[in-house]
Formats: C-alpha cells, structure tokens, sequence
C-alpha cells in the first residue's frame, strides 16, 4: 500500500464554503486512512504553498497550494503562469511541479460547478486544473460530481472534451450519470465511466468546542428543527438568476415561523460564510430572517457559529430530529448522518443525491413553489420524520459505505497506473 502522489482541484478547504470543505475533507480523511505515506497537495484560491497544520492527517502529507484566474498573470498562482511554466518546461512553478509529478490529478469542480450556470468565467476557472493535468499527460480523475447543465454549444464542448480525456470519470447521481455518458459519447471506454455518490456522505462529524455543544444539548423543550437558510438565494437577482418562484427571504421566514408555532425548537446553520458577511453568505441571509420575526419566535431559535468547520457543523446538524436546507452540503450531513430531511432546491442536483438515499419526495422546488405552498410542503416532510427515520437507518449506511468504497478503488487505480498499467483516455 505504497504512498502516491496527488493534486487535489475543486475542493478548496479555506474558502467559507463548508459544502466545498467537506468534499476536500473527505476525500483527505481517506487518503489519510488507506494511502499512509502519501503526498497530496490541495489547490486552493490561497497564495503560495503552506503545509497543513491542523494535525488531522497522521500519515499522509497535505499541503495546501493556491492556484487562481487572476490578472496578476506574473503570479505564480496565476493559471495563465502555470499554463506558460509547463509549455516551457519550467518546473520552478509550484502548481506546475507538482501537477508534473503527480500520480494523478484529482478534480471534483466543487461538487457542482462543472457547467455553465454559473458563467463563462466560472466554467473557465472549475476548467483549468483539468486542462492543466492534461496539458502535461498526467492521469485525470473526474472525482463524483454533477455535470452540466451546460447551455452554451463553448460550454459543452469543453465538457465533452474534457470528460474524453480523463482516464476516469464519476458521477454522484443516475441523473449525472446520464449525463456523464451523453458527453462521453459512443466511443468512450464505459469501464471508466462509473456512478458514485457524493463523496461528502463519508465525512466524519467532529464534536465541536467553545460551549456550542452545551448550547444545542440545552435544547429539550421540543424537536430540533435545522434549518439552512442560503445567501445565494437572499436578493432579487437570484430570481431572475435561479428562476425562484418567489421572494426566498419571507418563504424561509414564515417556515421557521410554521416551525416555532409546531413547537419545534430552530437550530440555525449557516454552510457559506463569507467574511464580514456580505455576498453569498449564508449570515447575511439568517440575518434578514431574523429581523422579519417578532422575539416571541426569535427566543426559540439558536444559530450556530459560522465559524466552525464542515466536520463540526455536520456534529450540529446530526443532533437535529429534521433538517431542512437550500445548501445541498447541509442536507447531505443531515441525510449522511440519518436525519430526516427536506431540500428546498434552486437546482436539479438536489434531488438526484436525495434520490441516493430514497428521499426524491423530500425535495421542494423553489423554482416552482414559494410562500405557503412551499411552507406547507416542508413542514409536510418535518410532519413525517418519524416514519421517514427508519428508511434512513437502512439506506444511509450502504450509501457512506460506497462513498468510501470508490474512493477506495480510485486509490487503487492510481497505484495501479503508477506501477506501469496501460492508460489512455476514456475517449
């Protein structure tokens, strides 16, 4: 069980986005586990390379590398030096190096991003580790992920291009799968073209510190209720932008306000936080959500810290009775820790990973239902958790087993092809 070389892309682990940190997480905690004496460097929107400090990975050497679109192309986080250090063949890059030293390139384009949805500049960005360990012949793992929906004829090409290339390819649910085989195309080798689930499903929760574990045991006078109220979805440009069905905002106000009147007990969670919480913060959006409530329900609700990592707030949301969340990551640490839980999703992805775990129904459309309509269909689901419990308990543990498992076999792949297995691409 040798020790092998690995970059990591699309999975920074110090960006506020908990979602992505948990992917990142995951993927380290089992290299740490079945790969002892490697070395994976973990790209990030970070500067320079820094060795991980946090005193999580025992027998594996993480180090963190930043590597950015940036137009300080004289940077050596910039891709376009990174891109111009391997035509040269100049290996004083960091990003360079160690991509041309690598094993393997891992990608997993944070869970969600390969596509165009998010604009031409972010398909550019998820992109650019992937062309990059192609650029310099280093095997390409498309870690499991959702593809597309890709809508721009550049867009698709890039992806079918890319996906062709990779020496394996995996998607996180039957409907990316199906995707994932439309880009590939007829020719592709369909041994390499495998379906996974969500690679977060295997993240450890980690007991927090600093009282909020006291803070959430206090809460005995009724059902814990989670709830993740998204930034992404707060203003007015995210229903021109999403296609939402309504004002996000008042819908997720008057669900807690539903909640607190079942006599439920809310816990508050936020999963992206940005500093000083403007933008896509998840605070900012709890913050607007509070300020609608009068203190009669406000003294029922706590909000967690959103400071802690993915590892903790998973502990937080797994001492929940029922969950709801817009942010997929935050109901896949309920459903991965076998709590009933509802989407309420601004994109298909949601329901193909609840469907992993036989909860399809539980999913709520902001696209197409707001206001009371989508209140009474959540609160509908937080209604049956009890009956929806026991499925979780027979269907979650397979599911974390395979989130394990293909991360397993890739392992076992990569050194497969490290001692001198035949590898081409998938197309």
């Amino acid at each position: 069980m040798g020790g092998i070389q690995l970059c990591l892309a699309g999975a920074s682990i110090g960006n506020g986005n908990r979602g992505v940190e948990a992917l990142g997480r995951s993927v380290l905690d089992v290299i740490d586990t079945e790969a002892p004496g490697s070395r994976l460097s973990a790209f990030d929107d970070g500067w320079g390379v820094r060795p991980d400090n946090s005193g999580r990975y025992r027998r594996a050497d993480v180090e963190f590398v930043g590597v950015r679109l940036s137009r300080r192309w004289h940077r050596s986080e910039s891709w376009a030096q990174i891109r111009v250090a391997q035509r040269l063949g100049v290996l004083g890059n960091p990003a360079a190096t160690r991509i041309a030293h690598a094993d393997a390139v891992l990608d997993i384009s944070g869970g969600d991003s390969f596509t165009d949805l998010y604009g031409r500049s972010r398909l550019r960005a998820v992109s650019a580790p992937k062309e990059a360990a192609l650029r310099v012949g280093r095997p390409l793992v498309l870690l499991p992920q959702t593809y597309g929906p890709f809508d721009t004829p550049d867009g698709r090409q890039r992806a079918e291009r890319l996906v062709r290339s990779a020496a394996l390819a995996y998607a996180r649910d039957a409907a990316s799968y199906e995707r994932l085989l439309e880009l590939a195309g007829s020719a592709a080798d369909f041994s390499r073209l495998r379906s996974g689930v969500d690679v977060a499903f295997a993240l450890e929760p980690r007991r927090p510190m600093n009282g909020v574990v006291e803070q959430i045991e206090e809460l005995t006078d009724g059902p814990i209720a989670g709830v993740n109220i998204s930034g992404l979805l707060r203003d007015d440009a995210a229903v021109g932008r999403f296609g939402l069905a309504g004002n996000y905002i008042s819908t997720m106000t008057d669900l807690v306000h539903a909640l607190v009147d079942t006599g439920a007990r809310v816990l508050l969670v936020p999963h992206v936080h940005v500093p000083g919480g403007g933008g896509e913060s998840d605070v900012a959006a709890i913050e607007a959500v509070l300020a609608r409530l009068p203190d009669g329900v406000s003294a029922r609700i706590t909000v967690v810290p959103a400071e802690l990592d993915a590892a903790e707030l998973k502990w937080c949301i797994g001492q929940c009775d029922w969950f709801v969340g817009s942010r997929m990551h935050a109901t896949i640490g309920a459903l991965s820790s076998r709590v009933p839980a509802c989407g309420y999703a601004y994109s298909d992805k949601t329901r193909g990973v609840f469907e992993t775990c036989g909860m399809g129904d539980h999913v709520v459309d902001a696209r197409t239902v707001s206001g009371a309509a989508a209140v009474e269909a959540m609160t509908a689901s937080f209604a049956i958790r009890a009956d929806v419990k026991p499925k979780l308990d027979a269907r979650v543990p397979k599911v974390v087993r395979q989130a394990r498992g293909q991360m397993i076999d890739i392992l076992a792949d990569v050194r497969a092809w490290k001692s001198g297995r035949a590898l081409g691409a998938i197309a």
